[in-house]
């Protein structure tokens, strides 16, 4: 399968991760929207970041949310992130048929400290330190690969998410038109907004 239109990362800092990803809404090669949001709080603690198709990122970011909740209810608590990501692995798989046209980052923060995963359409799930998916991911993954440490404060890591975002706007056509990012730390979760103007990257 080729790449799916538009760009997002997460990447994993000491104290935190950080999930971001453009704002551009494209269809056969028509800009349909510059102000479409990837990258959403699923929990206090957990986000989520996508490309593809807009219509089955909003059906994902429901069911999550929903499967979220329900387990805080039932359990008195917010659910790990291994667990939610491995519901959406489950809902994924279950349309392997017919897939969802996504390729996701799931990031958070619990007791085991931050963790970052990566699923593609049919719920394949991989643990990573950092991920960029979609058709400028490989632009931004050499980035963030070549500028990389493990010992990154949450940050340094928005910095370098910029940079490999900007890198993959330049790149790729159905990329642009600003970003959101979402970092997320033990204390909770922040959303930041860039919009259209490219001077506001830098």
């Amino acid at each position: 399968m080729s790449s799916l239109p538009g760009t997002v990362i997460g990447v994993k800092a000491v104290d935190g991760v950080v999930i971001a990803a453009e704002k551009r809404m494209t269809y056969d090669g028509f800009v349909l929207s510059k102000n479409t949001r990837k990258v959403f709080p699923i929990t206090g603690h957990i986000g989520i970041g996508f490309a593809g198709l807009v219509g089955d990122m909003q059906f994902v970011v429901r069911a999550l949310r929903m499967e979220a909740k329900n387990y805080e209810l039932q359990n008195n608590r917010e659910i790990k992130v291994r667990s939610l990501a491995k519901i959406l692995s489950i809902i994924l798989y279950s349309y392997k048929l017919i897939p969802l046209l996504t390729e996701i980052v799931v990031g958070g923060v619990d007791n085991k400290g931050p963790q970052i995963f990566v699923l593609d359409p049919v719920g394949s799930l991989i643990e990573d330190k950092y991920a960029a998916l979609g058709s400028g991911g490989p632009v931004a993954i050499g980035i963030i690969e070549k500028e990389y440490r493990d010992d990154m404060s949450i940050d340094e890591v928005e910095k370098l998410v910029i940079n490999a975002i900007r890198g993959a706007i330049e790149r790729d056509a159905v990329s642009g038109d600003g970003l959101d990012i979402l970092r997320i730390t033990k204390d909770g979760y922040e959303l930041k907004e860039f919009l259209l103007k490219r001077e506001a990257l830098e």
